[in-house]
């Protein structure tokens, strides 16, 4: 192949990966979706030993806002991140294009 059409190609296809740069007026604030408290929240008195935040698997989506479904994700993944939470956050966050967002979990335990 011709090397000018391999250096096109490539240029275009790391422009199209690269995430789309977040101007002032057009960041979307992360949105709390809502806070869950396990039964382990009763611990006698005892402070929070650990907070911790992942990204919930699914990635960019359209609908994390619709049903509390970020805040289910995280509830499902937490067995497995978070094991013994007390209280759980599902945060929807920006950083892909347009309107599809990721969701954002926050534990203590």
């Amino acid at each position: 192949m011709q090397p000018k059409f391999l250096l096109v190609n490539f240029l275009i296809t790391l422009a199209a990966a690269a995430p789309s740069p977040q101007t002032g007026t057009d960041e979307v604030a992360d949105v709390l979706q809502g806070t869950a408290t396990s039964g382990a929240a009763d611990n006698g008195g005892f402070s929070t030993l650990a907070l911790k935040n992942w990204q919930a698997a699914g990635g960019c989506k359209t609908d994390w806002d619709e049903d509390n479904r970020c805040l289910n994700q995280c509830i499902g993944e937490a067995n497995s991140k978070c094991p013994g939470w007390k209280t759980m956050q599902g945060w929807i966050q920006g950083g892909c294009v347009l309107s599809w967002r990721t969701c954002r979990c926050n534990c203590e335990y």
